[in-house]
């Protein structure tokens, strides 16, 4: 049984683009809790005019065994990470594979030695592609459907990339939680505490004025992440990109601002799981049935995901955070919603941790972050 590694041109090559993207149905056919993505967003994600690619470059091979598509890897340089934490490191991202330690062993190696030749020091990954988008390899929690926006894989996958030399850098968490939990009292008088400033409000996103508004969500996102672990500052091309994409499963109740002063300081973004729509759509196609399919799902979305939450430096401890859990709560239970997920949170982030087991979350799936030093 021969194995070959190939390289392919995900970017320009329409045929190899297509065999990437199909891998992931050869591989988790049959899978219960795998859900398929829009095969239209994945080609979008792997379009040379994604702003993406304005700040990093890709490469990517594909592996074979006895003429069957069976692994694939991409090898990822991001400029901006690198400038932004004076580092010198490539990220790996897109990985799939049969459970085969040989087919593992030689994607690495030939995503391991690219890098290597452009002078990277470490390897570090899945990124797919990066920090702004999903991350991470499943370890624990294969029981439970993945969420909007959140990766999947086979179990194998943590025991064969630890066997080539990988370590842990970094584990995600992802919290759930029956919405009609009781909120923790003193999160209760924080927030009842701040609405009584008459210098701090807290509004839903004008679904009308996309454009001014997620101007504003930017501005805060960069400023409440910066000193986060792996965070990478978005272009201001990557985030209208990712929002465009973002406005036709937003539901305006999930999208609160809160202003201080009249100041944009502080937002959540909480997202429908529109994973349980696509799960109607096992095929990844729209067409010709899968956009009624998907628009009839919709309608039954019990799921969200808290995706991400931030309050800009200078506004912290004035009890904004406590104002966006209460009425996120409330206003997802209005809008139909009973579970949600929060996601992702670092380990070591104590100030996402704390309040989140105080309000009785359990942190029910872990995503690790690997990397090796080349």
């Amino acid at each position: 049984m021969s194995i070959k590694i190939e390289e392919v041109d995900v970017l320009r090559n329409k045929k190899d683009q297509k065999r990437f993207i199909d891998l992931q149905w050869k591989l988790y056919k049959g899978d219960p809790i795998w859900v398929p993505q829009l095969k239209l967003s994945l080609k979008e994600q792997f379009s040379p005019k994604h702003p993406f690619y304005l700040t990093a470059e890709i490469k990517s091979w594909m592996a074979t065994k006895d003429g069957q598509d069976v692994g694939r890897i991409q090898a990822i340089i991001n400029n901006k990470h690198n400038e932004f934490h004076g580092e010198n490191i490539g990220f790996y991202g897109f990985f799939e594979s049969i459970e085969d330690p040989e087919v593992f062993k030689l994607l690495f190696e030939a995503a391991e030695a690219h890098l290597k030749s452009k002078g990277k020091t470490e390897m570090r990954g899945p990124a797919n592609p990066s920090t702004n988008y999903a991350v991470g390899t499943l370890i624990n929690g294969f029981d439970d459907d993945p969420q909007v926006m959140m990766t999947y894989n086979n179990p194998y996958h943590q025991i064969l990339t630890e066997s080539l030399g990988y370590q842990k850098s970094k584990d995600l968490l992802a919290y759930q939680l029956d919405l009609n939990f009781e909120m923790p009292e003193i999160i209760e008088k924080i927030s009842a505490r701040a609405e009584k400033s008459n210098k701090i409000t807290y509004r839903k996103v004008n679904m009308k004025n996309w454009k001014k508004e997620t101007d504003i969500l930017w501005d805060i996102y960069n400023d409440a992440w910066e000193k986060n672990w792996g965070f990478i500052p978005m272009l201001k091309e990557e985030w209208e990109h990712t929002c465009k994409d973002m406005k036709s499963i937003v539901d305006p109740n999930l999208l609160l601002i809160c202003e201080v002063a009249g100041e944009p300081a502080g937002f959540i973004l909480a997202l429908p799981d529109i994973n349980q729509a696509f799960k109607q759509v096992p095929n990844g196609k729209l067409l010709p049935f899968g956009i009624f399919k998907l628009l009839n799902a919709k309608k039954y979305m019990t799921r969200m995901r808290v995706l991400t939450m931030g309050v800009k430096a200078k506004y912290r401890k004035l009890g904004l955070e406590s104002i966006l859990y209460t009425k996120t709560k409330q206003l997802g239970l209005d809008a139909g919603y009973n579970e949600v997920e929060m996601s992702w949170i670092l380990e070591d982030n104590l100030n996402m941790n704390k309040p989140l087991l105080r309000m009785g979350a359990k942190p029910y799936k872990t995503y690790r972050i690997f990397s090796k030093n080349l």
